[in-house]
């Protein structure tokens, strides 16, 4: 039997191929060299925006520099892979599995602080005992400030050893503590951090925690739901506010248990350049983009949870399969969005490499082919999706921990489910929902991520 998914994007490729050579090339490759001749090639086929390609090419430059000179203004997230370019610099996530925002504090002592907002479960930031909602105030004995901040973040992405000066907030004054030591170490991230449920009333609503679609984890991600579908719940929250996306079959599983669909339905519209034009993948072809298991659309059906609504939690910080997952779930549940304003990844791509026997190139281009649409054609969302309910995290400081009902998200989410809680602000903090936030690790990583992923597979 033929993979469905190899008929599929083989066949677009071919039309787009076809298509193009059918055109007239009418940008100048002049003066280029083999290699930027084979990125240009490539973007001519399959680039969303191709059509506006420039009309001048500037050769004489790096291979990256070359790429990036091709894309349009209105593309922030397509990436050229390039070995002989050494990357040095990652994140204090990928390195000690912790993130972190730096806001401004007056009673600082250089008037920013750090907040911890997420450690990785089994990370080194987590066997040392950082937690989020932690204040620090100097990395390596720099103290925080608006000349040193930026040197602070290249130092937490570098990966060597570091010592944060901790520090605390109280009566809304920030005041240091001890010291914490990290040295980077590997890790594996299980994405669900949490799953729990609330009751009043005789009424139940659960919650999960969800930090990346990574199919590998795919059965761990349903059989949580299966718990939680067996404790009663009526309504669910998913905590999607640090989640960059990943593998677009997770979120087709994830809507699948969550909504009142079929197999044959339309999960995602994939809308290419004129040369590959658009089709609808359903909720079963868009499972097998991966082969992680399970593949079977009827399984999943059979775990559905029944569910009055759909809240999800999000941040600047929510980006690519998250949000699809949002914009796909909306034309068969009740979804509502809690928190902030997502950033705006509604595009997907795919690796282009050199298929030549022997390779000549040795670069992989991810350059954004698809514009994505949920099965009622609605998308556009390239400014982010707008919540529903504008609530700010850092309202309530220090940071709760995810699934406290006093997290102001979640606080909101309860109270539209009847499970009402009663969140007590700390007044006397002079952080408030107006409060400057200078940088947060969560929000560039979830930039720097990659885009929808789908596969292309040799023609």
């Amino acid at each position: 039997m033929k993979n469905p998914r190899r008929v599929f994007f083989v066949c677009l490729i071919l039309i787009m191929i076809a298509a193009l050579s059918c055109k007239k090339n009418n940008v100048t490759s002049n003066n280029l060299s083999s290699t930027q001749k084979w990125i240009l090639d490539s973007m001519q086929v399959y680039y969303y925006w191709n059509e506006t390609l420039p009309k001048k090419t500037i050769s004489g430059t790096s291979s990256t520099s070359f790429f990036k000179s091709l894309l349009n203004n209105a593309d922030r997230f397509s990436y050229l892979d390039d070995p002989d370019e050494v990357k040095t610099e990652y994140s204090s996530f990928g390195y000690y599995g912790f993130d972190y925002a730096i806001l401004a504090n007056a009673t600082a002592p250089g008037g920013l602080v750090a907040t911890v907002t997420l450690v990785v479960p089994g990370s080194a930031a987590y066997k040392a005992g950082l937690k989020r909602g932690d204040f620090f105030t100097s990395v390596n004995d720099i103290v925080i400030n608006s000349t040193s901040s930026s040197n602070v973040q290249h130092i937490l992405k570098q990966g060597n050893p570091i010592k944060l000066q901790l520090a605390a907030l109280a009566d809304g004054t920030i005041s240091n503590t001890g010291t914490l030591s990290l040295s980077a170490q590997y890790f594996t991230e299980q994405p669900v951090y949490l799953t729990k449920t609330f009751s009043s009333a005789g009424k139940k609503t659960g919650y999960i925690f969800y930090d990346a679609f990574n199919g590998v984890f795919d059965r761990n991600l349903l059989d949580s739901l299966s718990k939680l579908k067996a404790a009663g719940i009526s309504n669910l929250i998913i905590d999607l506010r640090y989640n960059p996306g990943g593998d677009v079959s997770s979120a087709a599983k994830l809507a699948g248990m969550l909504a009142n669909t079929e197999a044959n339905q339309t999960f995602v519209i994939y809308q290419a350049n004129k040369n590959g034009g658009r089709s609808n993948r359903s909720f079963q072809q868009t499972m097998q983009e991966n082969d992680y298991q399970p593949q079977l659309f009827s399984e999943i059906k059979s775990r559905r949870l029944s569910l009055e609504k759909v809240i999800v939690l999000t941040t600047a910080a929510t980006a690519s399969s998250a949000e699809l997952l949002i914009n796909a779930l909306k034309p068969y549940a009740t979804v509502v969005q809690i928190g902030e304003k997502t950033i705006g990844k509604d595009m997907a791509s795919f690796a282009i490499a050199d298929e030549r026997k022997p390779v000549v190139v040795n670069l992989v281009l991810h350059p954004l082919v698809f514009k994505l649409y949920n099965a009622n054609a609605q998308g556009d969302y390239s400014n982010g999706l707008n919540p529903d309910y504008m609530v700010d995290e850092f309202s309530n400081l220090p940071l709760k921990q995810f699934g406290d009902a006093a997290d102001p998200l979640l606080d909101q989410a309860l109270k539209l489910t009847g499970n009402v809680t009663t969140t007590a602000v700390n007044k006397a903090t002079n952080v408030s929902a107006n409060t400057t936030i200078n940088y947060q690790s969560a929000v560039e990583r979830a930039a720097y991520a990659a885009p929808v992923a789908v596969h292309r597979l040799a023609r």
